[in-house]
């Protein structure tokens, strides 16, 4: 199984790659990025790239993909526009699923939207959300999985401080509770990565499918491999 990652120095990103290189199943992972990453393994293939709204040049490399996992976002009150959001969250994702389709016609794209992404909701990030799922499915169809997770705590860290966690911190505890507004980067990694691998996920998957989706995956793993 080939598995390539959009947005692997993210939160979200990162912890995929991690599972995956634990993941015996996995032969290779392709992290696309415009930096090197702090991983490294001899079946991670770090493809550095500057310009993501064209991977054209990329569609040699893309065709062995068996599935994508998008990962690539920006918290909207971190973005400085609409233009800019939009950009990262539609144009960019866009252009990767573009070239990957061209490439490899069954690929599986798995897509990391967000709670509350609808094509008539009042807030900009949400629409554009579903601007692009929307986008996805007319190029992937059946294959495309799309995951609307609430606040994702990270598990390890995250590059640059975000305010959003210090506010999230204090419901932690609770988490249990809020269960359909908080989870975290290894549970949605594992959810992902079961959509990837053909694992039976729900599309649009909330919090509570992720969490069932990510308890699939662990178990999948334990499972032993039929010898041949």
């Amino acid at each position: 199984m080939h598995v390539l990652v959009l947005g692997p120095t993210g939160v979200v990103g990162a912890e995929v790659v991690r599972e995956a290189l634990d993941d015996a199943r996995v032969s290779r992972v392709a992290a696309v990025a415009r930096r090197p990453l702090v991983l490294s393994d001899a079946r991670l293939d770090t493809i550095l790239h500057d310009d993501f709204r064209d991977f054209s040049d990329l569609r040699s490399r893309l065709a062995d993909v068996d599935a994508a996992i998008c990962a690539l976002g920006m918290a909207w009150p971190r973005a400085e526009s609409e233009a800019q959001y939009r950009a990262v969250t539609y144009e960019y994702v866009l252009a990767l699923a573009r070239a990957l389709a061209h490439s490899r016609a069954d690929a599986r794209f798995c897509f990391v939207s967000g709670h509350g992404a609808a094509s008539s909701s009042r807030q900009t990030w949400a629409r554009i959300k579903a601007e692009t799922e929307e986008a996805l499915e007319q190029v992937f169809g059946a294959r495309l999985v799309v995951f609307r997770p609430g606040y994702i705590y990270p598990v390890h860290g995250r590059e640059k401080p975000y305010w959003g966690d210090t506010a999230m911190k204090p419901f932690m505890p609770f988490r249990r509770a809020l269960g359909r507004y908080i989870t975290d980067s290894v549970t949605v990694a594992r959810a992902l990565l079961c959509a990837a691998l053909g694992g039976d996920v729900v599309s649009p998957a909330g919090n509570y499918e992720i969490k069932v989706a990510a308890e699939k995956y662990v178990a999948s793993r334990a499972a032993p491999v039929p010898s041949a």
